[in-house]
């Protein structure tokens, strides 16, 4: 068995990770290969020989050390008390050394309406049930009891969430690192005191969540997630209702539904009202300024060569830019 190599695998440590899943799931494996798309970990699927069920693995890249993305047993964890809120890939098998996880391979459209160049965006009423579907998803998940991830976890308050983004703004382009840093000095002026705490998914979008057709198949994706305040994941949230916050890349003439009736229906299934959300907007706002900032960073360093995030400066710049003018704004 282990002189046979995977096909579209060549790494040696890769192999054996693979052969590693082998021995705990009992059967061969083939067609191992990358799973294209994402910057987190090492992202393999397969199909198992026994029953022809495509599977995922995901694990910590050889050589790298098991924190922050990398750290896919934490991401297991989070998707193993998610799963009594909202659909999740099911998790098959684990490892702590090598660390990975195998998951079963969900079937489902993930796209993002307000910038994705996929045809579905421009079907309304489909994105309409869509966001009906992932905003009464977003309610259930932070309705999750946090009682197992307590162990080892600390509870990330918004000024931790902040803290965390400002870090990441240090590595960003020079030409923006201005403008970044006025929208951290607005947001960092007022911060708002915590609620929850609850399971924050961290990177809640519909971008992250598959569908077959208007029904949610699973959400994706568990890097940062953490455990903290419900309104940190419905700022980012929100930051993808409105396509106008992607000057540069995003589908203007899409209609998708509004920030204010996306906030009433999750305030209708989760039961209370939202507190001081123009806060969390702006956080929304710069986080994501920073991570295109930080992308394109990488793509001109040539670390990540990739030419569309050239056309990502104006973006950045509006979103930068609306961070500090909703952080700086009175509460209403």
């Amino acid at each position: 068995m282990a002189e046979q190599r995977p096909n579209g695998v060549s790494d040696p440590e890769v192999i054996d990770i693979i052969r590693s899943v082998e021995m705990r799931l009992g059967t061969r494996l083939r067609d191992a290969r990358p799973l294209p798309g994402g910057h987190s970990g090492l992202t393999l699927t397969a199909e198992r020989c026994d029953d022809r069920e495509q599977i995922v693995i995901k694990a910590t890249p050889p050589g790298r050390t098991a924190v922050g993305r990398h750290d896919v047993l934490r991401q297991a964890r989070a998707m193993r008390v998610a799963a009594t809120g909202v659909p999740v890939p099911r998790l098959l098998a684990s490892s702590d050394d090598p660390a990975w996880f195998v998951m079963s391979f969900e079937v489902g459209e993930a796209a993002e309406p307000a910038h994705d160049d996929a045809p579905s965006g421009d079907d309304t009423a489909l994105v309409t049930a869509r966001f009906r579907v992932a905003t009464e998803m977003l309610a259930r998940l932070h309705e999750v009891p946090v009682g197992p991830l307590s162990d080892g976890e600390a509870i990330v308050a918004p000024a931790d969430e902040l803290g965390k983004w400002e870090r990441t703004l240090g590595a960003i382009d020079d030409g923006f690192s201005r403008a970044g840093r006025e929208a951290f000095d607005a947001l960092a002026g007022h911060v708002p005191r915590a609620c929850g705490p609850v399971l924050v998914h961290g990177d809640y979008r519909l971008g992250n969540i598959l569908f077959d057709g208007p029904n949610a198949v699973a959400v994706i994706d568990w890097e940062i997630w953490s455990v903290g305040d419900p309104r940190v994941d419905l700022g980012w949230y929100l930051t993808f209702c409105d396509p106008s916050n992607f000057p540069s890349i995003g589908y203007l003439q899409r209609r998708l539904p509004s920030p204010v009736d996306v906030v009433g229906a999750y305030e209708a299934h989760a039961g209370r009202a939202v507190e001081e959300l123009r806060w969390f907007l702006a956080l929304g706002a710069f986080k994501m300024g920073v991570v295109m900032a930080h992308n394109l960073a990488r793509h001109r360093s040539g670390r990540h060569v990739d030419p569309f995030q050239e056309r990502l400066p104006p973006t950045i710049e509006h979103l930068l830019g609306r961070a500090a003018t909703l952080a700086a704004a009175p509460a209403p």
